[in-house]
């Protein structure tokens, strides 16, 4: 009986992907980098529990430049100052943050980070 009660509930957790992790890509759409001010954000729609969509937004944190590299660290990000051609790209369970980004030399870097930090809570981005 614990057993089938356990598959019970992973069944229910399995079933709810507005509330899972590292997959809101699952459960959003229009998924798509944008400037809030000067902030770098992820803007998307998202499902809530009850399969309502939801308008959200969500600061990306912690993203630099350094020497034409996307890399994650701590913070406010700075990578959209010295980076261009900025998109997001949603390939099955990856999402990643792709840019053209300087070197300290001056040249132009394609880079990319994956964003798997990132949930659907509710319907609202997380981080």
């Amino acid at each position: 009986m614990r057993g089938l009660l356990f598959v019970c509930l992973l069944t229910v957790a399995a079933a709810s992907p507005a509330f899972a992790a590292n997959t809101f890509q699952n459960t959003c759409s229009e998924i798509r980098f944008a400037y809030s001010g000067n902030q770098a954000t992820l803007n998307a729609v998202c499902l809530k529990a009850d399969g309502t969509a939801n308008a959200t937004s969500l600061t990306l944190q912690g993203i630099s430049n350094q020497n034409g590299k996307l890399v994650q660290g701590g913070g406010a990000s700075t990578f959209q100052q010295s980076c261009g051609s900025i998109s997001i790209l949603v390939d099955g369970p990856y999402v990643t943050l792709s840019a053209l980004c300087r070197t300290i030399s001056g040249a132009s870097n394609a880079t990319s980070l994956s964003l798997d930090n990132i949930s659907n809570m509710n319907g609202v981005l997380r981080q």
